[in-house]
């Protein structure tokens, strides 16, 4: 007597399928299957259930083919997440992303150098299609069409592991980063994915980015420790703080963020003046923000502009560009806003295109104060929206379409990347007449590959790198930040040329560090980079012609500090309380927040990806003063979207 073959139904298959897509690729990822895995598997089976439901409407032949396409789209979006990581260290929200989805044209090359890297993962994820067309042919599935009755029966026992894993959920730890908020809140692109799957999070990022996220809700936190005032200060210590009508904000608030943010904000004391107050009061101000910029950059041989610049301005000891989502818009979004960047959206974009209020910029802040502002990019003025988002800073903003002159070679293409040089070359007789000025830059030619084929700044400094010790493409990395060696070589000679570099400040910080190329950053610094946090430490450079000598400062600080900084220095009128970094000069607690939670504080360094904590002082670090600072960064990361969010600065004007 034959055995009776079993057969798989379609709401199985692709239950299964869902929960093989989301095993390999968290063990492929994370190395194993997380603590929310659990619900990762009851929210596939939904998922599954429902996709094998709607399928099985159709006749069998026609259902096959649905199957394969399906089986098809969903293996390939598992790829290019994995893909996407690869390159920008953060995973895909789909929907969110949508609006900047032409800008992953750019990347070509380095996504197809990915492809190769990850092809072994490639592959394990589409065998699930190799399963579907053997299973086929050997009977192993069956494609039997069903009636609506039955589709509405399948759809109900979907709903109901729907409503199990919500259930359970609601008797998870509510607490920050709990999977409770973590689901509700998508406090992290990366943690949804990590807790609860690729699927779940593009499913919460498309019901987001049609409703809006959920109202967070402020964290309680005990006050952290602050320096007392000296009895008789021989300087103005009083608070970096505005005259702001708080109970009339809430009073008139339209909804319930607004009021916890007003309430946040007005139990804030803001950080202090000190003694570097105003002491670029009045000078002209050049920004720059320097396309994949890394400490390694510099040296005094190679790099003698860059050098004298770090070396004898501001000279930050610990200064970090972490990895945030969104890419170099999202660099320039922390340096310009002293806000973190939100998770699953190009900030900057999202801003621009609101027309949200842009208060504290320095554009917005030098503007009221008469000076002549102007932006410019050698690359397209339109990429990431920044013709709205820029000039919504105040800036008349220039680059490649509206003003830049792009080099091209003998048969009419535009090099790849433009000159930082010429980019200089262009523009600095269009300001420097027209004291005081703001101008700000955003750099272009260390962008990625770093390689003399694809690369033609790589290729044309390739030749001052020859010799280094270095394997090819970290010498095309070195060869490619040549060009801004030079551009900032002919800043500062234009500067003193003219005479004004002794009342001129200049800024230079990176957008983020080389992020697709770890092994290059692992072999300049002579050593393997610890991933979470050591990776990502950098350079910062504020110097002006007028420093007599070299100011060394050893705090911890990162990009959101910036603007803050800089706004002190100049003597703005500004609110420290409504600025999530903090100025770098005063002597507020230290802070470094990281995308996926991870902070440096003044006693310690928690990496919340192993969760290890590297002691800073000899001080105890107890349970409880990680759990507050914990608390702290999550309200950092609220405060920042929620801002961007309510257009909260237009209750200021």
């Amino acid at each position: 007597m034959r055995a009776h073959k079993i057969s798989i139904s379609l709401p199985v298959f692709f239950s299964l399928l869902l929960v093989y897509l989301e095993a390999v690729f968290h063990i492929y990822e994370f190395r194993s299957l997380t603590g929310g895995f659990f619900f990762t598997v009851l929210f596939s089976a939904m998922g599954g259930i429902l996709l094998g439901a709607f399928v099985g409407l159709f006749r069998e032949n026609v259902s096959y083919i649905i199957t394969i396409i399906l089986t098809l789209i969903l293996c390939v979006f598992f790829c290019v997440e994995v893909i996407y990581q690869a390159v920008f260290q953060n995973f895909l929200a789909l929907f969110s992303m949508l609006g900047v989805a032409g800008q992953a044209f750019d990347f070509l090359d380095v996504i197809g150098k990915n492809i190769m890297l990850t092809l072994t993962g490639i592959i394990i994820f589409m065998l699930p299609l190799i399963f579907l067309i053997i299973g086929r042919h050997k009977k192993w599935i069956t494609f039997r069409q069903h009636s609506v009755k039955g589709f509405w029966q399948r759809a109900g026992v979907a709903a109901e592991c729907y409503l199990a894993a919500i259930f359970i959920l609601s008797f998870m730890n509510q607490e920050p980063y709990g999977l409770n908020d973590i689901y509700y809140h998508n406090v992290s692109t990366d943690l949804t994915v990590e807790q609860f799957g690729v699927v779940t999070m593009n499913r919460l990022d498309a019901l987001y980015a049609i409703v809006g996220k959920p109202t967070r809700t402020l964290q309680a936190v005990e006050a952290v420790e602050e320096i007392p005032e000296p009895e008789e200060p021989e300087i103005d210590v009083s608070p970096n703080v505005m005259d702001i009508d708080f109970d009339g904000i809430t009073a008139s608030a339209p909804n319930e963020s607004v009021v916890q943010l007003t309430q946040y904000f007005q139990s804030r004391s803001g950080t202090r003046k000190n003694e570097y107050t105003g002491m670029f009061a009045g000078y002209n101000v050049i920004f720059i923000t320097a396309e994949g910029f890394s400490k390694y950059v510099i040296d005094k041989e190679r790099t003698p502009t860059l050098y004298r610049l770090k070396n004898e301005g501001f000279v930050f000891h610990h200064y970090y560009t972490p990895g945030w989502y969104g890419s170099t818009s999202a660099g320039e979004y922390a340096n310009l806003t002293g806000l973190l960047p939100s998770d699953g959206i190009v900030s900057m974009k999202v801003a621009g295109e609101h027309q949200n209020n842009m208060y504290f910029t320095l554009g917005r802040q030098l503007e009221r104060l008469g000076y002549t502002l102007n932006g410019y990019h050698n690359n397209s003025y339109t990429y990431y929206g920044r013709d709205q988002s820029h000039t919504n800073m105040g800036y008349n903003w220039y680059g490649t379409g509206n003003w830049f002159q792009p080099e091209t070679n003998d048969n009419g293409q535009e090099y790849w990347p433009q000159s930082d040089l010429q980019l200089m070359q262009q523009s600095m007789s269009l300001y420097m007449d027209s004291e005081p000025f703001h101008t700000y830059y955003m750099t272009v030619s260390g962008h990625m590959l770093y390689d003399v084929n694809s690369n033609q700044m790589a290729y044309r400094n390739y030749d001052m790198v020859a010799d280094l010790p270095y394997s090819e493409t970290a010498k095309g990395y070195l060869a490619s930040q040549m060009e801004l060696e030079k551009a900032m070589e002919a800043l500062v000679g234009e500067l003193e040329a003219r005479g004004i570099a002794d009342h001129t400040v200049i800024v230079l910080g990176a957008d983020h560090i080389p992020y697709d190329d770890k092994p290059v950053c692992d072999e300049l610094a002579g050593h393997e980079l610890e991933q979470a946090i050591e990776w990502y430490e950098n350079d910062l450079i504020i110097w002006s012609g007028s420093m007599e000598e070299p100011i060394v400062v050893d705090k911890y600080c990162y990009d959101v500090d910036i603007l803050p900084t800089v706004s002190n220095l100049l003597g703005l009128s500004y609110d420290s309380r409504l600025m999530v970094g903090q100025d770098i000069l005063s002597d507020s607690e230290q802070l470094v927040c990281f995308p996926d939670r991870s902070f440096i504080s003044g006693k310690c360094i928690y990496n919340a990806s192993n969760g290890s904590v590297t002691p800073l002082t000899d001080e105890e670090i107890t349970q409880e003063y990680l759990d507050n600072f914990s608390a702290i960064v999550y309200n950092k990361f609220s405060v920042s979207e929620m801002i961007l969010n309510e257009d909260y600065y237009r209750y200021l004007d």
